[in-house]
């Protein structure tokens, strides 16, 4: 585990990662050696079992790469045994109101302030033998609290969910955005709404993350100052390259 939070505010360019999906070793360390900062292990739209998730989480952390997990739901069941497993945070899609966005993110809070529970005999607690008061800090201070935003109306009460006191992070989910809208990343309006909410996080000063289908889009975000930007996922990646090499040959 490491201080995700504290890196992903001051690095300077941002971080990029991707989504996972394969349930494979191989390919997490083959995004390892291509650079990436960090990685989401998608619990969402991949049939990932929760014990999958975490031994994927170990195996990203043990190649050089920050782990997040998106959960497959807004509900808190997973919280506990995600962050027990080590997660650098998780990712909580479809949120629409500020009372499930707290809810939540206190789950994944120590008492008094939250409700996650002690669980000092996990891998994040060094399997009993660590510090619990470090575990503890840790916890609370270095575990990214994303919501995903992605409809029109919750993303322009970004600052709303943003002020609330366990959130660190809102991530801008284009894709159901472009469902509801019909507006992709790219029209105006869109474009605006995001720099809307890309300032409401600067100004609480909590993360920002998008995903982009392609290089361009994600070298976009990380220029207009997002903490996090993901660009495509194993699948995709491997589907593009193989279909590249047939039509090549």
């Amino acid at each position: 585990m490491q201080d995700f939070v504290t890196q992903a505010m001051h690095r300077e360019g941002g971080m990029l990662g991707t989504w996972v999906k394969l349930a494979t070793f191989e390919t997490m360390q083959m995004l390892g050696q291509a650079g990436f900062d960090f990685v989401v292990i998608d619990m969402e739209h991949a049939p990932l079992s929760l014990a999958r998730a975490a031994e994927l989480i170990v195996c990203a952390q043990g190649c050089g790469m920050a782990a997040l997990v998106r959960m497959a739901e807004s509900h808190a069941t997973t919280v506990q045994p995600l962050l027990d497993a080590g997660a650098d945070g998780l990712l909580v899609p479809r949120v629409t109101s500020l009372a499930v966005a707290e809810a939540v993110t206190r789950r994944m809070i120590f008492a008094p302030d939250g409700e996650r529970g002690l669980g000092t005999t996990s891998r994040a607690g060094q399997w009993g033998t660590g510090d619990i008061p470090s575990y503890v800090a840790h916890g609370n201070q270095e575990c990214a609290r994303f919501i995903q935003l992605e409809d029109w109306a919750s993303l322009e009460a970004a600052a709303d969910f943003a002020a609330l006191a366990h959130v660190n992070g809102i991530f801008i989910g284009h894709g159901d955005l472009f469902l509801s809208s019909g507006k992709p990343a790219s029209d105006p309006d869109v474009r605006a709404l995001t720099a809307q909410v890309l300032a409401a996080t600067k100004s609480a000063g909590v993360l920002s993350a998008a995903a982009a289908a392609t290089p361009e889009l994600a070298r976009d975000y990380l220029a207009q100052g997002f903490s996090l930007a993901m660009v495509s996922n194993d699948l995709t990646v491997f589907a593009q390259a193989a279909s590249a090499a047939v039509k090549a040959v």
